[in-house]
């Protein structure tokens, strides 16, 4: 998982704790944000906030992918952002455009694989596969990104690999689509 990801988390965590609170579930984990790090290490962090939440798995990915995609990866690539005009161009380059340099520019860092098509004019299926299996967290970054573009959108599983499908498959929808 790649450093920029750990730093992150670990600004959710401040906002979501607060910055005393944070300070002692990251005191031992210190991450640069130019270097990948043991998948490992993330899923401990993501179940130390569960624990200190109280807040289930599912809520604190679902609200760190939200976060990152309005915060970090928004800051992170502005250009990109701007240059789509909505959640559904977005997430239709994403993988060619964000994930592949991603691939090719920092060693060891392996972002999910996302094949994203489009459903109708109403929408995108968004299929995921990654050995990670942070599903939850797609759905927040989805959800992040519709909201940094003023997009009330509907994000539906309809496959998913915790059921035993090989990756997970959401549809990605207005809530009213155009008739």
């Amino acid at each position: 998982m790649h450093g920029l990801i750990f730093a992150s988390l670990r600004d959710y965590t401040a906002i979501r704790l607060g910055e005393t609170r944070a300070v002692e579930l990251w005191a031992d984990r210190i991450f640069e944000t130019t270097e990948a790090y043991d998948d490992q290490w993330f899923t401990a962090q993501l179940e130390r906030l569960v624990t200190a939440s109280g807040d289930s798995m599912d809520e604190v990915q679902r609200g760190f992918g939200s976060f990152a995609a309005q915060s970090t990866f928004a800051g992170l690539f502005p250009a990109y952002y701007e240059a789509s005009a909505n959640t559904f161009t977005f997430l239709l380059g994403i993988e060619e455009k964000i994930h592949e340099l991603v691939r090719t520019t920092i060693p060891g860092a392996f972002p999910p694989k996302l094949h994203v098509q489009p459903l109708n004019q109403a929408g995108v299926l968004v299929s995921y596969t990654s050995e990670r299996r942070l599903c939850r967290l797609l759905e927040g970054l989805v959800l992040g990104t519709a909201e940094h573009y003023g997009e009330t959108l509907v994000v539906e599983e309809i496959q998913c690999m915790f059921q035993g499908d090989p990756g997970c498959v959401f549809t990605v929808m207005h809530p009213d689509p155009p008739g």
